[in-house]
């Protein structure tokens, strides 16, 4: 994917202050005050993070929510610390259309590779785990499930798990989504999902086991076929999943999968350069 950034500042809403972190973004959730909470909880989409607003600051969540609605770009400071949400300045953003590139395959069609347990395990061992301090997820996922397809020709999949404002509230949580690449081992005459989530966990991993890992009430999380399904029902459950396709990178894909019916049907070259210039230590001269 092209992307064409005509970036502008437009607004600062905040008063100056000294900032340990700065993220550009888009906002996906601002929550609303809730009795007896002092904080807001904000999702940005960027990296999964959650942040927190003082209840009391009006102007500062009218300016985010309106950011939100837009779907405005947005530059925010924030206290790595704690997540405390300082300021944010707006920027105007334009994106081109979309580039495919080779192995397409429509959504309906896509049939993912079924391996045996001991080469799902010889590809964990050899997948990538030279990432940067401050990687993405959705970066790093893109980049293995390529590295899959190109050295072994392994379909693979995504795995979302997507947690709700009730978790991220209830545990101060500081994600609101985590993906990673998922695929399927034969055991029994049956097809079993494995999580190839290098970051987190020591070999495939089964879906509960790799969920337990983040979830600290160790809820089970339904599955879901829509990202509305997820963003629309925030205090029912604590976490939801939703699987995809090796070409769907991050939630909005999901979102626009959704919305527009825009189908991820191949890699896009530039979308994965960038995606490993984020995530991986040697991206310049990539070699797992």
């Amino acid at each position: 994917m092209k992307k064409m950034l005509i970036a502008s500042l437009a607004l600062v809403l905040a008063a100056p202050a000294v900032f340990a972190a700065e993220l550009t973004t888009r906002l996906v959730q601002v929550g609303e005050p809730e009795a007896g909470k002092t904080e807001v909880p904000v999702m940005a989409e960027g990296d999964g993070r959650v942040l927190w607003v003082d209840a009391r600051d009006t102007a500062l969540l009218a300016a985010l929510t309106s950011a939100q609605v837009e779907d405005r770009t947005v530059r925010v400071d924030f206290n790595e610390a704690d997540g405390r949400l300082n300021g944010v300045v707006l920027l105007d953003v334009g994106v081109e259309e979309d580039e495919t590139g080779d192995f397409g395959y429509e959504k309906e069609n896509f049939n993912p590779t079924v391996l045996d347990f001991n080469s799902a395990l010889t590809i964990f061992d050899a997948m990538d785990g030279r990432t940067k301090r401050d990687s993405q997820c959705f970066n790093r996922a893109h980049g293995w499930a390529y590295d899959m397809k190109t050295r072994y020709n392994v379909d693979s999949m995504k795995i979302f798990i997507f947690f709700t404002s009730r978790y991220i509230r209830e545990y101060r949580y500081k994600w609101w989504f985590h993906v990673a690449p998922m695929v399927l081992t034969a055991q029994d005459n049956m097809s079993v999902e494995q999580v190839m989530d290098v970051s987190f966990t020591n070999g495939p991993t089964l879906m509960r086991n790799w969920t337990n890992y983040f979830m600290q009430n160790d809820w089970a999380c339904p599955s879901v076929n829509t990202y509305s399904e997820y963003r629309l029902n925030q205090k029912s459950q604590y976490c939801y999943l939703i699987r995809a396709n090796m070409f769907y990178r991050s939630p909005r894909d999901l979102e626009q999968l959704e919305t527009q019916g825009r189908q991820e049907l191949g890699w896009n070259m530039n979308e994965l350069a960038e995606a490993r210039r984020q995530a991986f230590k040697n991206w310049r001269r990539y070699n797992p």
